[in-house]
């Protein structure tokens, strides 16, 4: 991912912990909050009880690809920080790329979702 879409600062991160919305899935937890800005930004968090450092770093991995795939399809202007959950050790990326799209429904943040509710309420 580009540099200018990654959640960096340690100030960041707890902002959209702090005052953001959570939506778990078995795999990843995504946790999002407005940001004021025309872009998104993804930041990708593992911790300790995932597993020793091989593991969080393949969990990361696992996170940062899947959110580069489906980075077209989140909304703009949010901060999301994607939490790895012990189990996403146990898939591979595409049940990620699942888990990851399905959490963006639930949270309202997809494109696709958004243009579709759209076309639906133009047309009705």
């Amino acid at each position: 991912m580009e540099r200018r879409i990654r959640l960096r600062r340690t100030g960041d991160v707890r902002r959209v912990y702090k005052e953001g919305r959570s939506y778990a899935h078995r795999y990843v937890v995504l946790v999002a909050r407005p940001n004021g800005l025309d872009f998104t930004r993804v930041g990708v968090t593992a911790s300790r009880r995932v597993g020793g450092a091989v593991a969080r770093n393949r969990a990361k991995r696992l996170l940062r690809e899947a959110a580069r795939h489906l980075y077209a399809q989140f909304g703009r202007g949010w901060d999301v920080v994607l939490v790895a959950r012990a189990g996403i050790l146990k898939v591979k990326e595409p049940q990620v790329e699942e888990a990851l799209a399905s959490l963006l429904g639930r949270a309202d943040l997809s494109e696709i979702r958004l243009v579709s509710a759209q076309q639906g309420f133009e047309g009705g």
